[in-house]
């Protein structure tokens, strides 16, 4: 068997070196050094949506190649892409041979772009993950290799990383030796927020990423409750709370809780960090009843409650379509009882600055009009104060979802 062999450069002076190397038969293929972050190699090229796959070649010699890409699966972003780190695969000669020869293929794919964001490092790289090795019946045999490597990424979600892959995962970045790999699936599919297609997955499901997430984070699939079990334990709700000064706050939050309580939860406030260990999280909200939050990247954590659960949404003036696309969709395929509370004009921190009346917030599609600079009024400037009337109203109906769910499941 020859080699085919794949080299980047990377570092902030750009002189540290990686290599990757393409397994092929005939003839023997050096990918040679190029400029920073750049491959070189021989291989055929198979657009499969979102990724691009390269395998070895046939016997014949194809034509010189050279193709640039950043494998992060939001091909048409290019703020996000502005994040991660660009890759040229073209043909070369032989020259060398390998550092390291592994005999199962790679997976190419990034950690950069947006991923410092808790929905983004689900869709864009884990689902997404799940949805590429599922596509392509990879099973566990494979290498995940990682461009833009973060320590924290990594280690936050090894567990679940392990499942992909029976190998160590291998950091592009700080590789000094040439790896042979037999193929390589470069940048990852995706489906749509929070998507799986069972047509393109062989049947593979949400559920069943669902369900891939409880076996990882409770052991034997056990259930493991957070709440009291007493004679008169209430439901517990948990509140998943903004507090980053960037938008969507709730203005009244001692308010909130005080009633959450008094409508009968046990309330429970949690505060993300993107540090926080993804087990105890985990473990938290399955063993809850419901959750609320207001509309944001924390909705994700959806993808942590048991079937059934309340799910409840806060949505901000001018996030309806954000809100029902990302996460109210993916909920109801997830069978819990989501619940949407839509706040009034005057909820709105954005009443106080531009008047009741104004086209914000009578109207946000049409001040928004496409463009995403104006959308940003509603994502990063926008907070809420509760209508407490409205929101004990709103409470007492999750409660009784909640309190049915407790009977029912524990």
């Amino acid at each position: 068997m020859q080699a085919s062999k794949t080299m980047l450069k990377r570092g902030v002076s750009k002189t540290a070196i990686v290599f990757l190397v393409l397994m092929v038969f005939f003839p023997r293929f050096l990918c040679k050094p190029l400029t920073a972050f750049e491959i070189k190699c021989i291989c055929r090229f198979l657009n499969i949506q979102n990724q691009t796959r390269c395998s070895g070649p046939s016997n014949s010699t194809p034509p010189d190649l050279a193709v640039k890409f950043r494998p992060y699966p939001r091909k048409t972003d290019e703020r996000a892409k502005s994040k991660v780190n660009e890759l040229t695969l073209t043909s070369a000669p032989p020259k060398s041979s390998c550092g390291i020869t592994h005999s199962s293929p790679a997976i190419v794919f990034s950690t950069g772009g947006y991923t410092g964001n808790f929905y983004h490092q689900f869709n864009d790289v884990l689902l997404a993950l799940y949805i590429t090795v599922n596509s392509l019946s990879l099973n566990r045999d494979v290498i995940l290799t990682v461009n833009n490597w973060s320590d924290w990424w990594v280690q936050k979600y090894a567990d679940l990383l392990h499942h992909f892959t029976k190998h160590p995962i291998l950091n592009m970045d700080n590789q000094t030796r040439t790896h042979c790999f037999p193929s390589a699936i470069i940048g990852l599919m995706t489906h749509g927020p929070l998507v799986v297609d069972p047509t393109q997955t062989q049947q593979k499901t949400l559920l069943a990423f669902h369900a891939l997430l409880e076996k990882t984070y409770i052991p034997r699939g056990k259930h493991v409750s957070t709440f009291d079990k007493s004679k008169n334990a209430r439901p517990q709700l948990v509140l998943v709370n903004r507090k980053n000064g960037v938008g969507r706050e709730i203005l009244n939050l001692k308010e909130a809780l005080r009633a959450i309580e008094e409508v009968g939860f046990k309330a429970i406030v949690f505060e993300p960090k993107r540090n926080g260990a993804v087990g105890d999280t985990y473990r938290l909200l399955h063993g809850s009843h419901a959750m609320l939050a207001v509309h944001g990247a924390a909705m994700t954590h959806l993808l942590f409650l048991r079937v059934g659960m309340v799910l409840g949404e806060i949505v901000p003036i001018g996030t309806d379509w954000l809100a029902s696309t990302f996460y109210e969709k993916p909920a109801r395929v997830l069978g819990l009882e989501y619940m949407k509370y839509k706040i009034g004009v005057n909820e709105s921190s954005l009443a106080e600055k531009y008047g009741a009346d104004d086209l914000v917030l009578t109207n946000p599609p049409a001040f928004v009009n496409g463009n995403w600079t104006k959308a940003k009024v509603y994502m990063k400037t926008q907070n809420v104060k509760l209508d407490m009337v409205r929101f004990r109203k709103y409470l007492k109906e999750v409660f009784v979802k909640a309190k049915r769910f407790m009977d029912k499941e524990g």
